[in-house]
């Protein structure tokens, strides 16, 4: 791949790719934090590699590299031995840390010697969040509007079968809701296309679809924050009645596949969910969104006859249109117009920031203002105060 073809190339993010060096510069979930249980490893994937991550007895989170060092067998397949792990095959344990501290048949003073990669991590917000770069991790960055919820927060992570960068371009497109999603949105009465306005920011991009106010016609309002966070004004579909906010982090796996780790505000008031209950993941939804979307790219079914009210159905309309496209798309084939213009506006910053990456120079750096950032619904005391 020439230089030139490197910069324009944002999907293909493992190890020694321009784009993977990028995005290992910021922080990621990468796991459920219910679902990481005290003294059970588990191996994840994330940005092409696999990972040991586990929960020690004391609760602490740790993540270090795949393999043990000694001859190589996956290190999630061993056990937690307090808070650190120990190797299936022959019992070498480390820390948190990486350090080699146990060898039951080697000589004492060996292990001092040994040492394998470790990676920061933070259990936030129902999420673990891991830096998978060099040096020192960025601030990690906080989100007021989810903190302090008054209803509280529901949290879960589902796949989607296609590049991470498809998904991406998917969050800074406004005008998707009214076809993918005319189902839930059209009888509800978000019926007016917008006018799309974005501009970059501090932080990404700020995306408005200018409506006229009326009825549930608001005017949308999503901030994109770099490199795969999307935090916006999400009207009603049949997972939740009501308008809200989500965050989504949108986490490559591989470059044909990636995870959506979201974060949405709850309806109701802190009284009615109760501190106990302030973030918990999503239930299981029947049948699978995923095997539903195979089926539909599949032909075996198609997505207008879906039961309007079936839960999974926003996740299916978004991942039929995105895998729609090829797991991997060729974006020198698209024929962009203006309502592109969010898309337009992502794929600059990014081919500029991995020029700069290519060439030495300084990036931008990213910050988010510490305060909430301005949505429709933020301004809103209770969600069930909004229209719908």
């Amino acid at each position: 791949m020439s230089r030139t073809d490197e910069r324009k190339d944002f999907a293909h993010t493992g190890p020694g790719t321009l784009a993977g060096r990028y995005l290992r510069r910021f922080w990621h979930p990468i796991q459920v934090g219910e679902a990481l249980q005290v003294g059970r490893p588990v191996r994840v994937q994330v940005l092409g590699e696999f990972f040991t991550l586990w929960r020690g007895e004391a609760g602490t989170v740790s993540l270090v590299q795949d393999r043990c060092p000694h001859r190589q067998t996956l290190l999630s397949l061993g056990w937690v031995a307090g808070d650190n792990i120990r190797c299936f095959y022959h019992g070498w344990e480390f820390d948190g840390g990486g350090q080699c501290v146990a060898q039951p048949a080697e000589k004492a003073g060996f292990a001092a010697k040994v040492r394998i990669r470790s990676y920061p991590v933070r259990d936030y917000l129902g999420f673990i969040f891991a830096y998978l770069g060099e040096g020192e991790p960025p601030e990690f960055r906080r989100c007021p509007e989810l903190e302090e919820s008054a209803g509280g927060v529901a949290v879960h992570s589902h796949p989607v079968p296609c590049n991470y960068f498809q998904r991406v371009e998917n969050d800074l497109d406004e005008l998707h809701v009214h076809f993918v999603h005319s189902a839930t949105t059209g009888p509800l009465g978000l019926d007016e296309l917008p006018e799309i306005r974005v501009s970059e920011t501090e932080y990404g991009i700020r995306r408005e679809g200018i409506r006229s106010g009326s009825g549930m016609n608001i005017t949308r309002v999503a901030h994109f924050m770099m490199p795969n966070i999307s935090m916006v004004d999400l009207p009603p579909s049949p997972a939740h009645r009501y308008w809200t906010i989500t965050a989504s982090w949108r986490v490559p796996v591989d470059d044909e596949s990636m995870m959506t780790y979201a974060i949405r505000l709850k309806g109701g008031s802190k009284k009615e969910s109760g501190d106990g209950e302030k973030r918990h993941g999503a239930r299981a939804i029947e049948p699978s969104p995923s095997q539903v979307t195979e089926d539909v790219l599949a032909g075996k079914l198609r997505i207008q006859d879906l039961d309007p009210d079936y839960p999974g159905l926003f996740q299916v309309q978004d991942n039929v249109a995105l895998a729609g496209q090829g797991r991997i798309t060729d974006r020198s084939q698209d024929w962009l117009g203006q309502s592109d213009i969010g898309v337009i506006l992502l794929r600059r910053i990014f081919e500029r920031e991995l020029g700069a990456l290519a060439d030495g120079k300084p990036l931008k750096d990213w910050k988010r203002p510490a305060e909430r950032l301005d949505l429709a619904v933020s301004q809103v005391r209770e969600l069930a105060d909004l229209p719908g």
